[in-house]
């Protein structure tokens, strides 16, 4: 009797969200550290990188009729560090995300470990002298990851160093002059172009204004969807005052699980009071 006594106290406890209470102490299970890469280029922060010098760079200036790169451009995605070990991914969904090294078929868990892997035992296929791209975060200001993840920088700049932006923009400068020689007259167009758009304004005060201006050009989105969200709950509230059947289309709502008891009893209340003020009652109704 007292181990069935034991059995249920346990079965309430988990009923209740509790734990139940046992002769050994609970012991919390250790945490592995994730083993991180040691080559000093990030990955991660050069994909990010290389995603936006494909959209802004090289796809327009190939369409402006320059084909080949310059010896020595840093640019040139032929001397991207890891752009071979990236085509070499191969992503398969399914009942859990895997990814597959092309070049020696193994299958990991997660990008990062595809990644040590491609590190450990195919640096080979890198090009010699490659490029980091991470090392022109700056320009795109991505160094803090994409759109989502920028949007956590700090609008008034604190996070922004002088110094660093400094080091970028002859960084930049230099990228713009060995690809974008002067001699000619494409390169030379988009030599003024590309240094005008990315590298002047590498400074702290106008990374500080185009961040505002980012978060200002978000606001008329951010309106209207408000003013579409009201004029909605304004029909929701007509209908469910108005048509005869409300009672079933309110206890959808609860079935469905997309409105709670205390909602729908509110709006009932609401719905009883409008008709009396207005006049209705059901026989008049839709």
């Amino acid at each position: 009797a007292s181990a069935w006594r034991r059995s249920a106290a346990a079965a309430l406890l988990l009923l209740l969200g509790g734990r139940p209470v046992t002769g050994a102490p609970h012991t919390p299970k250790e945490v592995v550290p994730r083993t991180e890469a040691s080559h000093p280029c990030s990955r991660p922060i050069s994909r990010h990188v290389r995603k936006t010098l494909e959209r802004e760079i090289l796809r327009p200036t190939l369409k402006a009729g320059m084909d080949a790169w310059p010896r020595g451009c840093p640019l040139d995605p032929e001397r991207d560090l890891w752009g071979k070990h990236e085509k070499q991914k191969q992503r398969k969904r399914g009942s859990g995300t895997q990814w597959t090294c092309g070049l020696d078929g193994k299958v990991f868990k997660s990008e990062h470990y595809l990644d040590l892997h491609l590190e450990r035992k195919h640096m080979n296929a890198t090009p010699r002298g490659g490029i980091c791209l991470a090392h022109y975060c700056e320009l795109f200001d991505v160094c803090a990851g994409d759109a989502k993840f920028r949007r956590k920088q700090k609008e008034d700049g604190s996070d922004c160093n002088n110094a660093t932006m400094a080091t970028a923009r002859n960084r930049c400068e230099e990228a713009m002059m060995r690809c974008f020689p002067l001699d000619q007259e494409v390169s030379r167009k988009l030599h003024a172009q590309y240094s005008k758009q990315y590298c002047r304004v590498l400074d702290c005060e106008i990374r500080i204004q185009q961040r505002l201006e980012q978060t200002l050009d978000l606001m008329p989105v951010i309106v209207l969807l408000i003013m579409i969200c009201l004029i909605c709950f304004i029909v929701f509230s007509l209908v469910v005052c108005c048509v005869d059947y409300s009672d079933d289309i309110l206890q959808f709502l609860v079935e469905s699980g997309l409105a709670s008891s205390g909602f729908v009893k509110r709006m009932t209340q609401g719905r009883d009071t409008a008709r009396q003020s207005f006049g209705m009652d059901r026989t008049k109704c839709i």
